[in-house]
């Protein structure tokens, strides 16, 4: 199974499938989605809760395509318009800061 980089350093769980059972995990997958281009997620879209997820993580990185790929050099994600959540805007910091260093 692929590794994941961004939930581990946060709640200690490193698997998808902990993951999926876990809900602090869950609602950071999102981030995961984001700042992990190492596994193909496309490939787990079958699964809802990656599903809604990647749709998240999507609108984000439209919202911040120039950001995200000059700091991180991930591969594209669909651009998908939609509102984010600004109050979610320090976790999205805190990854990116994460990822980065």
């Amino acid at each position: 199974m692929e590794r994941l980089k961004v939930i581990p350093f946060y709640t200690g769980v490193g698997t998808l499938e902990e993951v999926l059972k876990d809900k602090k995990s869950s609602s950071m997958l999102w981030l995961e989605v984001l700042f992990n281009d190492d596994i193909d997620w496309e490939s787990y879209l079958h699964i809802e809760m990656v599903r809604v997820a990647h749709d998240k993580a999507c609108i984000w990185y439209s919202n911040f395509k120039t950001l995200i790929e000059s700091y991180t050099g991930r591969k594209p994600l669909k651009m998908k318009k939609g509102r984010i959540d600004n109050r979610e805007y320090r976790k999205f910091l805190e990854a990116l800061n994460f990822v980065t260093t």
